[in-house]
């Protein structure tokens, strides 16, 4: 007799003694759903700041390029090379990064004190820019502000 009371006691507990009802599960997945949808929004944003910090570095990296090819031109008295002719350079060259990424190189030469001539110039300031040839479609992408201004100081 006493097996038989705890064979009902079991039963009725089975029937819905214990247990989460469906109010309860709905606001868990409610709640699941929320941090869900949250740490995904954050995961996107860490993608594209990410996105836009690498083609900064790649801008970076031509404009490190450019540097050095305006640094190695012949800055003398007499034969001065023709790349540091003073004005605007708009689009001068076309740099391919590895992963194919393309940027336009624009460069502006302003002989100092202003107004001196090419061959009167002792001192030069180069400002150069690299910018995607491809716009990117977000705001804040499509303005890097990758600029360099270097100066140049003619030897004698």
């Amino acid at each position: 007799m006493k097996v038989k009371k705890n064979r009902l006691r079991i039963r009725n507990i089975a029937r819905g003694q214990h247990g989460f009802t469906i109010p309860e599960v709905i606001v868990a997945g409610m709640i699941m759903v929320i941090l869900c949808v949250g740490t995904l929004t954050v995961f996107s944003y860490a993608v594209r700041i990410n996105r836009g910090n690498n083609l900064r570095m790649q801008a970076l990296s031509v404009l490190q390029q450019e540097v050095e090819y305006y640094r190695s031109l012949k800055y003398v008295p007499v034969g001065t090379d023709a790349g540091l002719n003073q004005g605007t350079y708009t689009n001068v060259r076309q740099h391919t990064t590895p992963d194919g990424r393309v940027f336009n190189v624009s460069v502006v030469i302003t002989n100092l004190p202003g107004g001196t001539s090419d061959v009167n110039s002792t001192f030069k300031e180069i400002a150069i820019s690299a910018t995607p040839a491809v716009a990117e479609n977000e705001g804040w992408l499509q303005n890097l502000g990758t600029n360099v201004t270097i100066q140049r100081v003619r030897a004698n």
